[in-house]
């Protein structure tokens, strides 16, 4: 392995074929074509949905990591359908040292498919069991924004270099939103009296855009609870959440350690809160 491999560098490495594949995912958009369902996720019409765009992309950066870091592993979210999984050293975290890239290549695919803007590409880099940086571009949007651990979180346009991105900080908090996952549908009527509840079971439009991470960052979202996470996404927002500032917890209040008991890339609930205050409500009513 590489000694001067960093989490900033293998972004940089791969930052065109990045804004290569959100050019690509916008241009063909309105037409793409959806590919069967993925079954396992049951009835969560978020995780079974899948695109062309989907396995094209993440072909995209499978090439380029083959070809520039030969020996790194990587976890693909379809590397069950990849033809590249196979030259890969392996999709599971390794040793101390060992460097894990994971890729979720259209974070929002149901969103996506609905025309909607609020997709991502996520890139995580992990070194041993410990994110050390993720990458979110978020093509429509026309911006990326990523956090390095210990070094706080970034934001970019879509053009600009890695180095010219501004610090991203905790903007003061003007919403009463907080955001459910799939599974926690039950939850809206335990927190109707202190939020406005958005659930993605319940709430979803294709008119209307997702709440997310930047949201809870820039002060228009108050907070998110995550049902069960997945390393590639919403662990991820959650450690640029805390890169930042904010709380982050299991439901029962353990620190944020997501590769403490991962398996098959999950993990356990997570709260995403802009602060404290709002941290302590929501624990309260999940501990009851």
């Amino acid at each position: 392995m590489n000694n001067n491999l960093t989490a900033f560098s293998i972004i940089k490495a791969l930052l065109p074929t990045l804004r290569l594949a959100g050019d690509y995912a916008c241009t063909i958009q309105n037409q793409v074509q959806p590919q069967s369902d993925k079954t396992e996720f049951g009835d969560n019409f978020y995780a079974t949905a899948l695109s062309d765009a989907d396995l094209t992309i993440q072909n995209a950066i499978e090439l380029v990591l083959l070809a520039k870091f030969p020996h790194i592993r990587f976890f693909g979210e379809e590397y069950k359908t990849s033809y590249n999984t196979k030259y890969f050293k392996s999709i599971t975290l390794g040793e101390e040292n060992d460097y894990l890239i994971t890729l979720d290549p259209i974070d929002g695919t149901r969103a996506y498919l609905d025309g909607l803007p609020c997709f991502s590409i996520i890139l995580t880099i992990i070194k041993g069991r410990s994110y050390e940086g993720v990458f979110v571009l978020q093509p429509r949007e026309k911006h990326y924004f990523y956090a390095l651990k210990g070094k706080g979180a970034f934001l970019g346009h879509i053009n600009d270099e890695l180095e010219d991105a501004k610090p991203l900080s905790l903007q003061p908090l003007n919403s009463e939103q907080i955001y459910l996952s799939f599974a926690l549908a039950d939850l809206k009527a335990i927190f109707k009296n202190q939020f406005e509840t958005w659930c993605s079971a319940t709430d979803y439009s294709p008119k209307e855009n997702i709440p997310g991470c930047l949201d809870l960052i820039q002060g228009n979202l108050a907070a998110l609870v995550i049902g069960q996470g997945n390393l590639i996404d919403s662990a991820a927002f959650a450690f640029i959440a805390k890169e930042v500032g904010a709380i982050v917890t299991t439901f029962n209040g353990d620190s944020f350690e997501p590769f403490k008991n991962v398996d098959n890339m999950r993990i356990e609930g997570l709260i995403v809160a802009h602060n404290q205050e709002i941290y302590q409500q929501i624990f309260q009513k999940l501990n009851k």
